[in-house]
């Protein structure tokens, strides 16, 4: 196991990179910003994966809004996570507590996430929503 520090006792060795042999597991953020005029709806945005390497989505969290929206986002084969639009107050607003995306979503190099959302404040909504996960690297 490639542990954070091999010399300290194996309780305060940190954790294993979690990546499957021949590959390096890197944190990465993909970061999506839009804004909605009152009541306003879009469909189809896509946050375009980087052609380096795969991303592996472990949670999403709304870093910014000036009001309340809904949103819901698809995997990189169009696989919608829910049925419908689901309301921003669902999901977390603090980076050290993502709402969970579990399993762990693969963004195959050069896919995209797509999200559709709509203001629901009835007025301008400036919006930041962060996928946080890590990048997979060939070794």
């Amino acid at each position: 196991m490639n542990y954070a520090n091999q010399y300290a006792p194996v309780g305060f060795g940190g954790l294993p990179n979690g990546a499957p042999d021949g590959f390096l597991d890197k944190p990465f953020s993909y970061v999506y910003d839009v804004t909605l005029t009152a009541l306003q709806s879009l469909l189809s945005q896509q946050i375009p994966i980087q052609t380096d390497s795969a991303f592996l989505a472990r949670g999403v969290y709304i870093s910014a809004a000036t009001g309340t929206f809904a949103f819901r986002w698809s995997d990189a084969n169009n696989w919608y996570h829910s049925d419908g639009l689901i309301t921003s107050q669902n999901f977390s607003t603090f980076a050290g507590q993502p709402f969970v995306i579990l399993p762990e979503e693969l963004y195959p190099a050069g896919s995209k996430i797509t999200i559709d959302i709509a203001d629901t404040s009835n007025a301008g909504n400036t919006i930041e929503i962060v996928f946080v996960g890590v990048k997979r690297y060939a070794k």
